[in-house]
């Protein structure tokens, strides 16, 4: 184990070990899996699946993903139980079944629909990017469009916008524009928000992301005392730790897998499977 790693696992593991709940939070693409041609190709492989479901199934741990992705669609690609979840930016939020929503929410689908049926519309002059449609958000995707016109997709993209700009926040992804609805939630209030259901009376605190998105779920996190690990180059600058890569990230969880297993009496396992209520 490399000294990073063995660092972050031993200060999780002491926390751990005096009593303390470790809620573990992350993004999904770019963080557990690497970024791919096409979103519907990013798929949580079968280890990373199964390690998921351990760390979740241990006591005194809760697992959480915020992520951009559509709430719906991230429950469908994780098909795991006992997760917090977090989807379009912390606008859709779902704690171990329990669902959240804005108040606000059927207006902004509103509007966000209106948009993008004007971009669609628009994109058409740009071969290769696309819309990716979220109800509460939209991301424009340019990996695949020539190059030369992606300075004028972004003014278009802008353009557009503009209008609505009050009610619309945007932030930068790998080779994409991610715009959401403006209602105050984000993916910093999702952390929050997690914290707050959870309730534990003291915990350690991970927020795991790999882009300017994730730079508010980062920031909150820190503000609550947890640690902010920034995955691959393109992390957010407030991360204190940084790993290059998603599998870098696997190996750490596997490794404080077995740093918490080897603490944990088998019974204590099997409780924590079957309740995920705070002592």
């Amino acid at each position: 184990m490399t000294s990073l790693r063995r660092r972050i696992v031993d200060d999780l593991l002491a926390a751990y070990r005096a009593g303390r709940h470790l809620i573990l939070l992350f993004d999904y693409d770019g963080t557990l899996v690497p970024i791919v041609e096409h979103p519907r190709l990013a798929r949580l492989d079968r280890s990373g699946h199964r390690l998921l479901q351990r760390l979740a199934g241990q006591p005194r741990v809760h697992v959480g993903i915020i992520s951009g992705r559509r709430l719906e669609e991230l429950k469908e690609m994780l098909c795991l139980a006992n997760l917090c979840l977090a989807g379009t930016s912390g606008l859709e939020i779902e704690l171990y079944g329990l669902r959240l929503a804005h108040p606000k929410t059927r207006e902004a689908r509103v509007f966000i629909r209106e948009i993008t049926h004007r971009l669609s519309v628009q994109l058409a002059a740009f071969p290769g990017a696309w819309l990716e449609h979220k109800g509460l958000g939209f991301t424009v995707h340019f990996r695949h469009a020539l190059p030369h016109l992606i300075e004028g997709l972004r003014t278009q993209v802008r353009e557009t916008i503009e209008p609505f700009s009050p009610g619309l926040r945007s932030t930068e992804g790998p080779m994409a524009l991610e715009v959401t609805a403006e209602l105050g939630w984000n993916k910093g209030t999702a952390v929050s928000m997690i914290v707050r259901h959870l309730k534990p009376c003291n915990y350690a605190l991970l927020y795991a992301g790999d882009s300017a998105n994730d730079a508010e779920g980062m920031e909150t996190a820190i503000a609550l005392g947890g640690t902010g690990i920034g995955v691959g180059p393109d992390a957010p600058a407030i991360a204190q730790y940084c790993l290059p890569d998603t599998e870098a990230l696997h190996e750490l969880l596997l490794d404080l897998e077995d740093s918490l297993r080897a603490v944990t009496k088998p019974t204590d396992r099997t409780l924590g499977c079957r309740q995920r209520g705070i002592a």
